[in-house]
C-alpha cells in the first residue's frame, strides 16, 4: 500500500478506464478522488472517457457528489441506481444526452462487484422483468445514447422461467472510503453510517487486474485497528489518501453523527415528530397496514413519514423498519440523511439488505409514486422527460408481499403549483387543486409492473388524502374515500381514467383527520386478532 496525496489520484486513471464507486448520499463516497478528476479534466482534457459504475443516489441532489462526473469528454458512460440524487448536472448531463446513462435497481448495483469479484456471468435476477430494465422495454436506458450503445441487460429462460442477466464491467479502479487506514493499508470505517461492500468493491477491482483507491480521515500505526474492525484488509488495497474534512460527510446533510454510526442511543422523543399535514394523513393511512412483528421499507418523500407516525403513535417497538442501506430496527432517518438510522437495531452490509428484499422478507413496503396507469403500472423514475432513476424501489417493490403507493392525489408541475387542503375536525376539503395529475391514461416509464405483481400474488394499494385504491385484474378498485371529498369533483374528475368503485366503497377514517390521533394501536391490536 502507498500514502499518496489527492491530487496524485489523476495520475493513476487514464482514459476510457472504468471505474466502481461506493457511496449512498455522500456517506461512503470517495468525494474529494473525484473532484481531483474533475480539476484535472477540466485543465488538461485528461482522464476522459470514463466509464462510471455507482451505487445509489450518490451526492446531495446538488452540486456535490456524482455532480462532478456531469462534463461530456470526461464521462463516456455511467451506470448507477439513481440520477436525481445525483444532482442536476447529471440529470442535465443524460437529458442532453451527453454521454450514455444507464439506470440499474439499487439492489443489482449494490450485489454486482460480489459477482465481478467471483467472475460469475452476471447479476441474474427476476427484479425488473416486464419494467423499464426488461430489454423489451428500455433495457435500463435512460437516454437515446444508452440506447444506442451495446445492451447491458439480456433476457434469459432459464427452467422455463423468464430472468434477467445484467452484465458486468472489467473494472480499471475501485474508489472506496473509510474512517482510517493503518500503515499496511488496512481499512475501518467505524464512522459511517452505512455498509456499503466496500471489501467486495475491492475484492471486485482486484479479480479484474484493477486498483483500490481509499479516501480516509486519518493514517494510524499498523496494529492499532482491531482484526474484526477490519473492512477492507490492506492486501486488496493500492493506495491511501487522507481527504480534507469538507469532503468526507457522513451523509450528504450532516458530516458526522454518532447515533447514525452506532456508536450511542438517543431518547427517540428527541426525534422530530411530522407536522399535520395531507402528507401526515396519507402517513397514517398507509401506517394501517402496519402489523406487529412486520419488517418494513419506506421509500423517500412522503412514505418516510410513516416512521415518524409509528414513533408517535407509539408503535415503534412493534415492528422492524428498514432501510435498503442495510439499517434494521430504530427510526429511518429522513431527507438527506435518507439511509441511516436513529437508534438502529443492527446495520448490514446494503447488499445483504437487498439479499433479504429480493429473497420476499419484507411484510411491507411503503414507496412513493408520480404517476399511476389504469392497469396499477407506476412511475417513479421519469418526470417530465427527465429521467430520475428507481434506486432500490424495484427491489422493494419486488420483495414486499404488500405494496402501499403513497402520494398526493394531484402534484405541481413546478414548486409551489400543488394541491393545497384545509384539514382537521375529522375531513379535508381541497382549497386549490393541483396543476398535473397522476393518474394518466399513460405513464412516463415503467417502474413498476401492476399486472407482473398481482401474478406473484401481492396486495397492492394506492393510498392518497383523498382516497384509497386497491389493485385487481381488472383494473383500480376505488375502496375508500375521505369525508370532505367530493366523488365526481375531487376524485373522477381529477383523472384520465376511470377507476372500478367498489358496491362497498367505505370513508377513511375520520379520526386520522384530527390534529392528534392515537388510534394505530388499537388498529394493531385488531389485527394481531384476527
Amino acid at each position: 500500500m502507498k500514502i499518496i496525496s489527492s491530487d496524485q489520484v489523476s495520475q493513476l486513471i487514464h482514459d476510457g478506464d472504468t471505474i466502481m464507486y461506493t457511496g449512498i448520499t455522500l456517506g461512503g463516497f470517495a468525494e474529494e478522488a473525484l473532484i481531483e478528476l474533475e480539476k484535472s479534466f477540466l485543465e488538461t482534457g485528461h482522464p476522459r472517457d470514463l466509464t462510471m459504475y455507482w451505487q445509489s443516489a450518490t451526492g446531495n441532489r446538488g452540486d456535490r457528489g456524482l455532480a462532478h462526473a456531469a462534463h461530456e469528454g470526461f464521462l463516456k458512460r455511467g451506470v448507477g441506481g439513481h440520477l436525481t440524487g445525483c444532482g442536476p448536472a447529471m440529470t442535465k448531463f443524460s437529458g442532453d444526452n451527453l454521454g450514455e446513462i444507464f439506470n440499474f435497481p439499487q439492489g443489482v448495483m449494490s450485489v454486482m462487484c460480489r459477482h465481478i469479484a467471483a467472475h460469475t456471468p452476471g447479476v441474474i435476477t427476476k427484479i425488473g422483468l416486464k419494467s423499464m430494465m426488461d430489454p423489451r422495454i428500455e433495457g435500463g436506458c435512460m437516454n437515446e445514447k444508452a440506447k444506442a450503445a451495446e445492451p447491458l441487460v439480456e433476457l434469459l429462460e432459464i427452467g422455463g422461467e423468464e430472468w434477467l442477466r445484467y452484465k458486468l464491467p472489467k473494472l480499471d479502479v475501485t474508489l472506496i472510503r473509510g474512517t482510517i487506514a493503518d500503515t499496511k493499508g488496512n481499512i475501518s470505517c467505524y464512522k459511517e453510517g452505512y455498509k456499503l461492500g466496500q471489501y467486495s468493491a475491492a475484492a471486485a477491482a482486484r479479480s479484474c487486474g484493477g486498483i483500490v483507491i481509499c479516501q480516509v480521515e486519518n493514517i494510524v500505526e499498523f496494529g492499532s485497528i482491531k482484526p474484526r474492525d477490519v473492512i477492507v484488509p490492506g492486501i486488496l488495497v493500492d493506495y491511501v489518501f487522507v481527504s480534507k474534512p469538507e469532503y468526507h460527510w457522513q451523509t450528504s446533510k450532516t458530516y458526522y453523527n454518532p447515533v447514525f454510526s452506532g456508536e450511542i442511543r438517543i431518547p427517540l422523543d428527541a426525534v422530530p415528530v411530522e407536522k399535520f399535514s395531507a402528507r401526515k394523513i396519507i402517513a397514517r393511512r398507509a401506517a394501517m397496514e402496519l402489523t406487529r412483528g412486520s419488517i418494513v421499507n419506506l421509500g423517500v418523500g412522503i412514505p418516510e413519514a410513516v416512521s415518524s407516525v409509528a414513533a408517535e403513535e407509539g408503535c415503534g417497538e412493534d415492528i422492524t423498519l428498514t432501510t435498503e442501506a442495510g439499517g434494521i430496527g430504530g427510526v429511518p432517518a429522513s431527507s438527506h440523511d435518507f439511509g441511516c438510522c436513529w437508534n438502529a437495531e443492527a446495520t448490514i452490509e446494503m447488499a445483504d439488505e437487498f439479499d433479504l428484499y429480493d429473497g420476499g422478507a419484507l411484510d411491507l413496503g411503503v414507496l412513493g409514486v408520480l404517476q399511476v396507469g389504469p392497469n396499477g403500472n407506476v412511475n417513479v423514475s421519469k418526470r417530465y422527460g427527465e429521467g430520475m432513476g428507481v434506486g432500490g424501489f424495484l427491489n422493494v417493490a419486488g420483495g414486499a408481499s404488500t405494496v402501499v403507493f403513497a402520494a398526493t392525489f394531484t402534484g405541481g408541475l413546478k414548486k409551489g403549483e400543488g394541491p393545497q387542503y384545509e384539514i382537521g375536525d375529522g375531513h379535508i376539503k381541497v382549497v386549490r387543486e393541483g396543476n398535473s395529475k397522476k393518474f394518466v391514461n399513460e405513464i412516463e416509464q415503467i417502474s413498476f409492473n401492476g399486472e407482473a405483481s398481482l401474478d406473484m400474488g401481492k396486495r397492492i394499494l394506492y393510498v392518497t388524502e383523498r382516497c384509497v385504491f386497491e389493485l385487481t385484474k381488472d383494473g383500480l378498485l376505488l375502496t375508500e374515500i375521505a369525508p370532505g371529498i367530493d366523488l365526481q369533483k375531487d376524485i373522477l374528475d381529477q383523472m384520465e381514467f376511470s377507476p372500478i368503485i367498489s358496491k362497498d366503497l367505505t370513508q377513511m377514517p375520520a379520526d386520522i383527520f384530527h390534529e392528534n390521533w392515537g388510534g394505530l394501536k388499537k388498529i394493531m391490536d385488531q389485527k394481531n386478532k384476527e
